[in-house]
């Protein structure tokens, strides 16, 4: 699986490949780019860091 993150509504996501838009606003393009790329280790970070959170709020 890997991890992908969305430029125009910071979306960051896992998915078998790049999707050609963003799977939460439908964005395909931002700032003249693409707008889905593959995260940061920083994004990555983030995001793992927020679902185990999110995994300890609901105990």
């Amino acid at each position: 699986m890997n991890y992908y993150f969305c430029d125009a509504c910071h979306y960051c996501f896992e998915a078998g490949e790049l999707p050609d838009r963003c799977p939460d606003c439908g964005a395909v393009a931002h700032d003249n780019k693409k707008a889905v790329r593959p995260a940061s280790k920083t994004e990555i970070a983030e995001l793992l860091r927020i679902r185990k959170e999110d995994k300890e709020d609901t105990k």
